[in-house]
């Protein structure tokens, strides 16, 4: 039986080499907007956060759905600092919200 909060925590997370590609992206800018991750490994990458494949690419698609928790191990993951994707998110909120 698994423990009941087995789940990572933030500090576990560290680079994965299989994502290192959507990190340079996040870094050189090329990533405008969360939706675009879905052409970039979003079986393997839904995994490494632990959570459902579904439930991964509807935050994608609605950002402000993901918790900061959530972006930080993405952008450990990914090997980007947090605040680079924190943005993204920000500038998207604020594009559909008018906020």
């Amino acid at each position: 039986m698994k423990p009941r909060d087995s789940k990572k925590k933030i500090q576990e997370f560290s680079i994965d080499e299989e994502f290192e590609e959507i990190g340079a992206l996040f870094n050189q800018g090329l990533i405008k907007k969360l939706s675009r991750l879905e052409e970039h490994k979003p079986t393997n990458l839904s995994k490494k956060l632990q959570m459902g494949y579904n439930t991964y690419t509807e935050r994608l698609r609605n950002p402000e759905l993901f918790s900061i928790e959530d972006l930080i191990k993405l952008s450990k993951l990914v090997g980007t600092d947090y605040q680079i994707i924190l943005r993204i998110v920000q500038k998207e909120i604020k594009e559909k919200y008018g906020v």
